[in-house]
């Protein structure tokens, strides 16, 4: 697997080692060949309130680690608009191209805990690991008592695009949404348990959203527009049968990490929509182009900008970034190079080292 270019990773927010990520199908490219303001995908993002318990229950379930360490402030506490917060971080190398960056924000007066989203709720996220077995999933879960969200409690037999297969959703210690699912490894899978990993998230409305994440960021989505009410499915999402639901998906560009949307309806639904600083919180950080002028349109029409004095925030000379919500209420840390630089080098052009903490 190729790392990002050295210029990146040393900019970043939060990455305390290399970045690694498959190469993509295609040759890299310039940004003006990508269709959408969406360039590269760089890790999904999970604020815990004891990044210690949290770290160990990922490690006890599905045999991740990484190590923990401190990340200089000043940073963080900009984007975040944080100005005393400390922060710590372990970022999660999954395999088949997928990072996922625990962290912890202390010193943050307004951190608010036990916020826990139904699945049903829009901005509502979730991680879906792809194991060979499911059962030493299912005794680390038991060992360490966690609650399930399955209706039976127990692994669900459910079609998937990966063949048949067996699931179950459960909460990590901070109430964060997991999902198991048990498929017949590829032929050229990695070793160990987890051999794959999608990041979901729920929605308010699959039609209107999509006009974000397909028509303004360029996702090239796909999937079933219509409800379905299979019972299974609904068993493995903890619903009731009067519940409906429908997936589409996509690749990131320049990626091999997933995305998939969900929407529900025939329940309540409320928002779910917290600080980046909070646990439970959720989002991604993403590469985008223009980054300037992707702001200024995203905020004319409304949505909301997290970073101090809703700017962007001056990382590097050769960096910008700034939290913004998505049309769900999800955090998006948009990352790009400020005009009138050089584009820097898209995933699999040069290896880059990894990187010390802080």
């Amino acid at each position: 697997m190729r790392a990002l270019s050295a210029a990146i990773l040393s900019s970043v927010l939060f990455c305390q080692s290399t970045f690694a990520q498959a190469p993509s199908a295609v040759a890299p490219k310039t940004e003006a060949d990508f269709r959408g303001a969406l360039v590269g995908f760089m890790h999904a993002i999970h604020a815990t309130h004891n990044l210690d318990a949290t770290a160990g229950f990922y490690k006890e379930v599905f045999g991740l680690s990484s190590p923990i360490a401190p990340f200089a402030s000043d940073g963080p506490r900009v984007l975040t608009n944080s100005p005393e917060a400390n922060l710590r971080v372990s970022m999660l190398r999954i395999p088949g191209g997928f990072n996922f960056e625990l962290t912890e924000f202390t010193n943050t007066p307004s951190r608010t805990l036990g916020q826990q989203p139904a699945i049903s709720d829009p901005g509502a996220p979730h991680m879906k690991f792809l194991v060979r077995d499911i059962e030493p999933v299912m005794a680390g879960v038991k060992k360490m008592g966690l609650p399930i969200i399955t209706t039976s409690k127990a692994p669900v037999a459910v079609k998937t695009p990966f063949g048949d297969s067996k699931a179950i959703f459960f909460r990590d210690p901070d109430g964060y949404i997991v999902e198991a699912v048990q498929i017949p490894p590829p032929a050229d899978a990695p070793a160990g348990n987890v051999i794959g990993s999608i990041m979901g998230v729920t929605v308010r409305d699959m039609d209107a959203d999509m006009k974000f994440w397909s028509g303004r960021m360029g996702l090239d989505v796909s999937g079933d527009a219509k409800f379905a009410r299979e019972p299974g499915r609904l068993d493995l999402y903890g619903l009731g049968k009067d519940a409906s639901y429908r997936t589409m998906s996509a690749t990131f560009p320049a990626s091999t990490a997933r995305i998939e949307f969900i929407e529900f309806k025939g329940m309540p639904r409320k928002e779910f929509s917290i600080r980046v600083t909070d646990p439970g919180a959720s989002g991604m950080a993403i590469r985008v182009k223009q980054i300037e002028t992707l702001l200024a349109d995203l905020k004319k029409e409304g949505f909301r900008v997290l970073s101090k004095n809703e700017a962007l925030v001056e990382w590097s000379a050769t960096i910008r970034n700034v939290f913004v919500k998505d049309p769900n209420g999800l955090n998006l840390e948009l990352v790009g190079t400020p005009a009138g630089m050089p584009a820097v080098p898209f995933p699999g052009t040069q290896a880059a080292p990894a990187r010390a903490p802080q």
